[in-house]
C-alpha cells in the first residue's frame, strides 16, 4: 500500500464525512456516484475494499475529528422469500440419433 496515496485518500474521505456529518456504509457510498471524493476502484486498489478503508480511517490521525459521527446503518431489511425445492426429475435415457441411409441414385446410361 502506498502511504502517500492512502494518506491522501484518507484525508479526502475524512473531510467528506465531516462535511456530510455522516460516515456512509458501503452501499450508500457507492450510490453517491459522482459525488464520491475517492472512486470505488481507487478504494479497492489502495485499501482492498471499503472495510479496509474504514479500518484505515479509524487508524488515522483524522479519526479524532470524525469519531463523533455515527456509521449509518441501513434500516431497510431485506425480505427473504423461502426457496421451494422441486423433487429431482427422473433421468431419461438419451435419445439415439436417427441414422439415415443415403438415397440410392439411379444412373441412367445413355446409349450413344
Amino acid at each position: 500500500m502506498n502511504k502517500i496515496k492512502s494518506n491522501k485518500a484518507t484525508k479526502l474521505l475524512c473531510a467528506f464525512f465531516l462535511k456530510e456529518e455522516k460516515i456512509y456504509t458501503e452501499k450508500e457510498y457507492i450510490a453517491l456516484g459522482n459525488k464520491q471524493p475517492v472512486t470505488g476502484v481507487t478504494i479497492r486498489y489502495i485499501f482492498g475494499g471499503y472495510p479496509g478503508l474504514l479500518i484505515a480511517v479509524k487508524n488515522s490521525s483524522f479519526w479524532d475529528t470524525i469519531k463523533h459521527l455515527e456509521v449509518s446503518t441501513s434500516k431497510v431489511q431485506a425480505t427473504v422469500k423461502p426457496v421451494e425445492t422441486k423433487a429431482p426429475a427422473k433421468p431419461t435415457p438419451a435419445k439415439k440419433p436417427v441414422v439415415t441411409k443415403p438415397a440410392k441414385v439411379k444412373v441412367e446410361k445413355k446409349d450413344g
